[in-house]
């Protein structure tokens, strides 16, 4: 039986997202330090067994090769070329800028993911699918959640760098 046009789309959509987060995640591990690279190496390897999995999957259900994934609306083609934008220029930079801007990235972009992922749920044709979507969210939610987690916990080393420098302990006496 050939999958559903949906489907098969949905299955496009969490492959595009699988290999951005990837290189995302390849990208954290490179530039960053502590809990965000540490988080960075999660995205690679959660993404990468996530998407190997996916592709095993839609080969098993008569999906040679995975196509393009389409945004389907203008929105969704906006919300694309934003994200493109915001990839480039995460690029660029270093340090604490990179990290505040990629943990803003990942806590806001799998949020929007988890959301559509919500919504598609219930539309979904292939039962063995939505098994998979059903499992693929809580991988999903635990990064989102990470993300703020990091948020929340990093900022002190982002904003005061110079507070720590070795050499200027402050004795009471």
């Amino acid at each position: 039986a050939k999958m559903d046009d949906a489907d098969v789309k949905l299955i496009a959509h969490v492959h595009h997202v699988n290999v951005m987060e990837m290189d995302l995640g390849k990208l954290a591990a490179a530039k960053a330090t502590g809990g965000v690279r540490t988080y960075g190496q999660t995205l690679m390897k959660d993404h990468q067994d996530g998407d190997k999995d996916l592709v095993a999957f839609a080969k098993k259900k008569g999906i040679a090769t995975i196509p393009a994934d389409v945004p389907p609306t203008e929105a969704d083609k906006k919300e694309n070329a934003d994200m493109m934008a915001k990839v480039a220029e995460l690029k660029k930079l270093k340090g604490a800028e990179f990290e505040r801007q990629f943990l803003d990235m990942m806590a806001s972009g799998h949020d929007k993911e988890l959301a559509k992922l919500d919504a598609a749920l219930p539309n979904i044709k292939d039962a063995d699918l939505a098994a998979k979507m059903r499992d693929f969210r809580p991988v999903l939610q635990r990064h989102a959640d990470t993300a703020k987690d990091l948020q929340k916990n990093t900022p002190t080393a982002w904003n005061d760098k110079s507070a720590t420098k070795t050499g200027d302990k402050k004795t009471d006496a």
